[in-house]
């Protein structure tokens, strides 16, 4: 029975492979294109190793598709397997922590915090 981290990493390799199919590509001249051996990026996309950050983005990169777009549909994919396996049970979200599309950049100067025990007075 695979892991989490190791059903993550087979959905990450699966979405590789259809993204580079999708733009038209195919393995080795993906491998060639960011400078990978071919055999590497078979053994990444089949999942039968560990995808390395930086070949996400390198894939990524060439064709145009943002790393965190191919991790999210990673993990929709994975989650559409575990539906249908059951094998993995997703975490409940929480009343109290903002959703992904929930969370708003914090500028500081637009902070709604009070800043009365701020500690630049200790660098002057």
């Amino acid at each position: 029975m695979k892991t989490p981290a190791e059903s993550f990493n087979a959905a990450v390799g699966s979405q590789l492979r259809a993204e580079i199919a999708a733009k038209g590509s195919s393995i080795a001249a993906m491998a060639r294109k960011i400078g990978y051996a071919r055999s590497a990026l078979d053994n990444y996309v089949t999942g039968k190793r560990a995808i390395p950050i930086p070949v996400v983005y390198a894939v990524g990169a060439a064709l145009g598709v943002a790393p965190h777009v191919i991790l999210s549909r990673a993990e929709e994919r994975l989650a559409t397997e575990s539906d249908r396996s059951g094998a993995v049970i997703p975490f409940p979200s929480r009343p109290d922590v903002p959703g992904r599309r929930q969370n708003d950049a914090e500028v500081a100067f637009d902070s709604p915090l009070s800043h009365d025990a701020d500690t630049d007075d200790l660098y002057d």
